[in-house]
């Protein structure tokens, strides 16, 4: 039986187009992009939300997949034809010696497919979340993610390469160890077969690995060629300054457009709009943001002052519960119960402060 494509938005149905080549190349698909599928909500006339198969793509170049031969979770990225550096650079950081060393936060390619009809290829990335799903729990995890996203960016730039989109929207974090059943790719809240709430630990319990994901706009620089210079590339952040006049921009040097990005990330998502607490980051995040390019720290200046800034932070400071601006005073006693239950545990099993991953033997067994 032939699944009718009508079911499907328009920009999934090349998935399923593609379906079988995806499957010879080893990789399945979700129910909803295979042949023969139907609706299940229609047989029970009940709200699509409500199965699994009511969940959509909403991205129309990345598709969630399963590998055949070990269950592994993945997805699928469709490589846009204006992305030349995607393939190039994933191949580069994947490869040895650069995918063993614990300071490259690149993330790792698993494949590359070349499927029907797309002028493109296909690449395989393992499945991540979201850099802030969940949300950070104490002042120790969110130092840790500063600190090994400070770490891949050096790793980068100390390589004449510049990601030159390193927003928020393309970090994430490994979710091997804090969810060991994987979750819906989806409704990330939920199993795999989106019956029940999918078993998680938190960061501190099962420390995560954070990575750099979309090189589409990374590119190398060789120093013979002189002053590292090249046109405009306006990233998923639209408030660069030396972007201002865009397209109208003489080429410039991308190195500490990606020192603003992570600042801003950092004053937008940690110390202006999300949590209270984060005043010790202030100064080094205002040198960050700093409209003139050229007096921006370098990225070894900003791990050297953030180590600094993190290492005076004491214990209590480091385990202390992170409370959001937006957090419901409803709620808040709850939350504070049940940190101070964790935090106990914690501090009898002496789990560190701030849970940095194992990095050689994580990285060894990809």
């Amino acid at each position: 039986m032939k699944t009718n494509p009508a079911h499907l938005p328009k920009y999934e149905r090349s998935w399923l187009t593609n379906q079988k080549a995806i499957e010879a190349a080893g990789y399945r698909l979700r129910p909803r992009y295979r042949e023969g599928w139907k609706p299940s909500w229609t047989r029970w006339r009940l709200p699509r939300s409500w199965f699994e198969d009511g969940q959509f793509n909403p991205t129309p170049t990345i598709m969630d997949a399963t590998r055949v031969v070990d269950g592994k979770q993945v997805v699928l990225k469709l490589v846009p034809e204006p992305c030349v550096f995607e393939e190039e650079m994933a191949k580069l950081f994947s490869a040895e010696p650069h995918r063993l060393s614990p300071q490259n936060h690149c993330i790792p390619l698993e494949d590359t497919l070349k499927l029907p009809d797309e002028p493109m290829p296909t690449l395989v990335y393992p499945r991540m979340r979201p850099y802030n799903n969940p949300r950070f729990g104490t002042f120790g995890e969110a130092v840790a993610f500063i600190h090994q996203i400070f770490e891949g960016i050096e790793y980068m730039h100390n390589l004449n390469i510049a990601h030159r989109d390193c927003t928020g929207q393309n970090i994430v974090l490994d979710p091997s160890g804090m969810y060991p059943n994987s979750f819906h790719p989806i409704k990330k809240n939920r199993t795999l077969n989106y019956r029940w709430f999918a078993k998680s630990y938190t960061r501190t319990q099962r420390p995560p690995r954070y990575y750099i994901i979309d090189f589409g706009s990374t590119k190398y620089f060789d120093p013979a060629d002189g002053p590292p210079l090249d046109f405009a590339i306006r990233g998923g952040d639209k408030s660069v300054p030396e972007f201002r006049n865009f397209p109208n921009v003489p080429p410039q040097n991308p190195f500490p457009t990606d020192i603003y990005y992570l600042g801003n990330m950092l004053r937008q998502d940690f110390i202006k709009q999300k949590y209270y607490g984060f005043d010790f980051l202030e100064p080094l995040v205002a040198d960050m943001v700093q409209d003139d390019p050229s007096l921006r720290p370098t990225i070894g200046a900003v791990v050297s002052r953030f180590s600094e800034l993190s290492a005076v932070l004491t214990t209590w400071k480091l385990r202390s519960r992170l409370v959001g601006r937006k957090d419901s005073f409803i709620l808040g006693p709850f939350r504070w119960i049940r940190h101070v239950y964790r935090t106990t545990g914690y501090i009898i099993t002496r789990t560190p402060p701030v849970p940095m991953p194992r990095n050689e033997s994580e990285l060894k067994s990809r």
